[in-house]
């Protein structure tokens, strides 16, 4: 990977810092149903909610050197479906101030699936926040329906550190019991990032 940082390049994707005129591509991706088939609850409804993200992102970056990228395919990963500079999603770690760690996530529209980029994206996430701050843990959190993510997430060296329900867990509209969650980390967690990642799993 090529870092200048807070943006990167892969070998197949530009991983540039969310930006205001991200906002429509990132509703789009976003708004999609298909996106959020782990956790529909998830859906951004309104533009005003893609707007918040980036502006997070935006605080992450000036703070803490590092935060969400927008995820373009570029020269190297295009092809007859996904052109060069195609908007593809959004991608990278985004800091839990409380409890002082990364969280790891990603999200990419359908046209892009099945090609290995969740991968490319959560390593470069991983390496850059180890050269931006070393000291501060990396962590994701899955649904364990989810195991397309669950294999990103161990295949890029995440171990799972807790399995179980969020407390305030309801059960699903039909009645059955809402899916496990995991949290993965890249090192031991102090026990108040323990606490806040159960809570907020």
């Amino acid at each position: 990977m090529e870092a200048h940082l807070p943006s990167a390049q892969t070998a197949r994707l530009r991983l540039e810092p969310l930006a205001p005129s991200d906002t429509g591509d990132l509703f789009r991706v976003y708004s999609d149903l298909r996106t959020w088939e782990h956790l529909p609850s998830g859906r951004l409804t309104r533009v005003e909610q893609a707007q918040e993200r980036i502006e997070r992102s935006a605080r992450d970056v000036e703070r803490h050197g590092l935060g969400m990228w927008a995820v373009r395919v570029s020269a190297e990963g295009a092809d007859a479906t996904l052109q060069a500079g195609t908007f593809i999603g959004s991608g990278g770690v985004g800091y839990a101030a409380e409890a002082e760690v990364w969280n790891l996530g990603y999200r990419l529209d359908p046209a892009a699936w099945g090609r290995g980029f969740a991968s490319e994206i959560a390593r470069a996430a991983v390496a850059a926040a180890a050269d931006v701050t070393p000291q501060v843990p990396v962590t994701a959190r899955v649904l364990s329906n989810n195991p397309a993510s669950v294999a990103v997430l161990e295949k890029i060296g995440l171990t799972l550190v807790w399995e179980g329900q969020r407390p305030d867990a309801a059960p699903e509209p039909d009645g059955t019991a809402p899916p496990t969650r995991r949290i993965y980390a890249d090192r031991d967690l102090t026990p108040t990032a323990m606490r806040w990642l159960v809570a907020h799993a």
